[in-house]
């Protein structure tokens, strides 16, 4: 009776550590899974062209550039960004997203194109012509005809995520000499209930919003190289981010944009 018990004691203690031995490798893959899960949550996609959208949420012609916009962000080939202007809060909505330099980036735009005036919704295409926001045909066939050509995305940022480190490289070169990098930092889907203006008691969906923009440094006759930690970059309140390689004309505004790099998910 005492050997039977015996046996039937080692045997329950051998089962229950082989079940320890379950759970520890089962936590571990776990941890691993879940380790994976964080360093691929950040991706890098290279667009093809890039739309920048003048808009307000004061702007009663705007909506239907925004979902232009929209629109084409969701389909991933083309950096689509919209900057909210303030130059309309004086009807009654203070736009909530709304910045004087996203104006004066625009008025900047303007010298750049030898265009007198600004309006809303505009919609500049790679940084070289623009086209009213709102008329979908126009701007996708600006963004195709750019798109592998001269006026496209010409320079490769050559960006990649090692170790939750971004790392980014633009070789020297004369296609993007003096061209300076710019980290532009923008939020997904936001809904706004419009509660004055011309949209009143209209709630509105506003994707990719520009939040803030930093510069990077310029190309010169050496590579540009620099290196940021992803948990950093989304420590800044935006869900995403883009690298973009333009040039400035000679009346120092923006010009011609030549490469482009997204960086998603910042805030996973």
């Amino acid at each position: 009776m005492k050997t039977a018990t015996a046996h039937w004691n080692l045997q329950m203690t051998s089962i229950a550590r082989h079940s320890r031995q379950i759970v520890a490798a089962g936590i571990a893959s776990a941890i691993l899974l879940g380790s994976l899960s964080l360093a691929q949550a950040a991706e890098i996609i290279k667009p093809t062209g890039v739309l920048e959208l003048f808009t307000s949420q004061g702007c009663s012609s705007c909506p239907p550039a925004d979902r232009v916009l929209s629109e084409l962000a969701s389909k991933g080939e083309t950096l689509a960004l919209a900057w909210h202007v303030d130059y309309w809060d004086y009807i009654g909505w203070k736009d909530t997203f709304s910045k004087p330099e996203y104006t004066k980036r625009q008025r900047d735009y303007a010298v750049t194109l030898g265009e007198s005036g600004i309006y809303t919704p505009q919609a500049i295409i790679n940084g070289r012509v623009h086209v009213v926001g709102s008329r979908g045909n126009q701007v996708n066939q600006s963004l195709d005809e750019f798109a592998g050509s001269e006026n496209g995305m010409t320079v490769d940022i050559d960006a990649k995520i090692e170790n939750g480190i971004l790392k980014v490289d633009i070789p020297a070169s004369s296609q993007a000499a003096d061209a300076t990098l710019w980290m532009v930092y923008f939020q997904g889907k936001t809904p706004v209930k419009i509660e004055r203006g011309e949209l009143t008691g209209q709630t509105l969906n506003y994707t990719n919003i520009v939040t803030n923009v930093e510069m990077l440094g310029m190309v010169g006759e050496k590579p540009l190289s620099a290196a940021f930690p992803v948990k950093d970059l989304g420590k800044r309140g935006s869900e995403s981010c883009a690298l973009i390689l333009q040039k400035t004309t000679s009346h120092g505004t923006p010009g011609a944009i030549i490469g482009a790099a997204i960086i998603r998910n910042l805030s996973n």
